[in-house]
């Protein structure tokens, strides 16, 4: 399911509950809205009445939103920059024991693999791959203690997607 397409419905179901009741009456509109798309949803609104965050119930404790916070349980040793925007996080499907964590960053490409290269060093981690297959994108990958890090950072104009994937490493 696209990130865009669950944005889209609970947009409209916001402007369709903005004049109505409280926060949690809203929040229980939009959820209803995004039912009848079939979006299985728990939607946070903050203290504007904006949406903050979106749960996605798929099975894998999908959230989206902004500024969200790292899933319980992600690794403290897989290092996060402090000035990057959270917008979805959810579990690897499997049994890989894992986190998917997409952000934005104001940052270039190079930028922010000088500092995940150096950070993840300074955790302990080892570098196994680094590319870029074209210009707007570069991918990184690390182990550590039977785990595998990846990161895949793409140029999107005024800001770079960065996608960390974690998991246990197969086999």
């Amino acid at each position: 399911m696209k990130t865009n397409t669950i944005f889209a419905v609970l947009g409209a179901a916001a402007l369709l509950t903005a004049c109505g009741g409280g926060e949690e009456a809203r929040e229980k509109k939009m959820e209803a809205e995004a039912a009848k798309h079939g979006i299985d949803a728990d939607v946070e609104l903050d203290d504007k009445g904006e949406v903050e965050s979106v749960r996605v119930n798929n099975g894998l404790g999908a959230t989206v939103g902004s500024n969200l916070d790292l899933p319980d349980g992600f690794p403290s040793d897989v290092p996060v920059n402090g000035g990057w925007s959270i917008i979805s996080t959810s579990a690897t499907p499997g049994q890989q024991g894992g986190f998917m964590v997409q952000a934005m960053s104001e940052s270039s490409i190079a930028a922010i693999a000088e500092t995940v290269q150096r950070d993840m060093a300074a955790a302990g981690w080892s570098e196994t791959a680094a590319d870029n297959p074209t210009p707007q994108m570069s991918r990184l990958g690390f182990e550590k203690d039977g785990r595998l890090t990846n990161y895949i950072l793409m140029d999107g104009g005024e800001k770079t997607s960065v996608q960390i994937v974690t998991m246990k490493k197969p086999g």
